[in-house]
């Protein structure tokens, strides 16, 4: 209902903000959209930063590392429900070995009720649904890294519990290079999730958010059988259920698509 109701607005500020997309660096603050609601104010960020990503994405030539924001359900839920968030995990998912870390401290589990953390757990399940290896640090003091991607080169995306709208830089200075290195070396050794298969990471994941693997695997092969658009119906055209589908099928059939991969790989 947020974004419908600022539909005409979006529309508006993107053509008033066009002229930062020409830029390598820019930030974007609050008071240059004083009409828009939270929710609208956050669309407008992720594209952004989205956007940004793909315009510098030829100068990664090895396997990205994305370091992500998202602690929360609240946070998560974008990547179910907004179209532009499906499209960019599709396209940056063709590049092998992609990896997306997450930091979400042990008091942020703790605090958060069961709906939102099962949330997480979904959007965490859609990325590896599109082959990205999901990685979770526990670390309290990571949790205030801005967002970037990580690979030959450095794109700086950050919009998620940021100042302003965004944050962009295609590039960073050498001590942000050094953390950025830090962080993925630390997810490497220290990852919540270290097992070799997707159902492995995701049982384990599952498992530190505190939600039973057994529950979680039982209801999304529910859903699956009916889908979610028997029940949610969203009204606005930037929002898809394309996400949240493609989340609880892949956990649904979980052990049915590790074993095809398997058996592909085996005749190779």
């Amino acid at each position: 209902m947020a974004l419908l109701g600022d539909d005409a607005q979006l529309d508006r500020y993107q053509g008033r903000l066009a002229h930062y997309e020409g830029r390598p660096a820019s930030a974007a603050t609050l008071s240059e959209v004083p009409d828009l609601n939270a929710v609208s104010r956050q669309w407008l960020g992720s594209r952004f930063c989205s956007r940004h990503i793909m315009r510098h994405w030829e100068r990664l030539t090895a396997a990205p590392l994305f370091w992500t924001r998202e602690q929360r359900g609240e946070d998560a839920v974008s990547w179910l429900i907004w179209s532009h968030k499906f499209e960019y995990l599709r396209r940056t998912s063709r590049r092998g070995g992609t990896r997306r870390g997450f930091c979400i401290p042990a008091h942020e589990v703790l605090s958060s009720p069961q709906y939102e953390r099962v949330l997480l757990l979904l959007a965490m399940a859609l990325m590896e649904a599109f082959a990205i290896r999901v990685e979770l640090s526990a670390e309290p003091q990571l949790g205030e890294i801005e967002g970037f991607v990580l690979a030959d080169d450095v794109i700086v995306a950050n919009w998620l519990r940021a100042p302003g709208l965004w944050y962009v830089d295609a590039g960073a200075p050498p001590s942000r290079w050094s953390t950025y290195r830090e962080i993925t070396g630390h997810l490497a050794a220290e990852s919540v999730a270290t097992q070799s298969t997707a159902a492995g990471r995701l049982e384990a994941l599952a498992g530190y958010l505190n939600i039973s693997w057994g529950w979680f695997r039982k209801r999304c092969q529910e859903l699956a059988l009916l889908g979610v658009d028997g029940f949610a119906h969203p009204r606005s055209r930037l929002l898809s259920t394309s996400g949240l589908n493609t989340a609880i099928r892949y956990v649904a059939y979980l052990d049915r698509l590790e074993t095809t991969q398997g058996e592909t790989l085996a005749r190779r």
